[in-house]
């Protein structure tokens, strides 16, 4: 089991060194699963409501961003640093299950043990 995980990390972060969009394909076939995706964070945004997010866009700045990770307002407590403002402009790896939104593919953290910066 763990040599399937090893040869996924080392797959996602090939596509993510290339920086190209992970294909229906891999998508497919990684889709719900736990993955970790290296890549750099182009950007970084704070959504506007009740219920805010922070997205930071990995790969190029947004909309060609090649994906996502997202931290819900209830997860933030669990950082001690603002992910919006630390993680901008730096190569992260981040751990979790792979989801799909509005057609890019996705990470959701809930804690600061997911993200590794490089």
């Amino acid at each position: 089991m763990k040599t399937i995980h090893l040869l996924l990390l080392f797959i996602l972060c090939g596509f993510a060194s290339a920086q190209e969009s992970l294909s229906e394909a891999d998508l497919k076939k990684y889709l719900n699963k736990e993955v970790q995706y290296c890549d750099q964070v182009y950007g970084t945004f704070v959504t506007k409501g009740e219920k805010q997010v922070i997205l930071l866009n990995l790969g190029a700045e947004y909309p060609n961003h090649t994906f996502v990770v997202a931290i819900f307002q209830d997860s933030w407590k669990n950082f001690d640093y603002k992910p919006e403002e630390f993680l901008k402009d730096k190569h992260i790896c981040v751990k979790g299950k792979l989801i799909l939104y509005n057609g890019k593919p996705e990470i959701i953290v809930k804690s600061p043990k997911q993200i590794t910066v490089k």
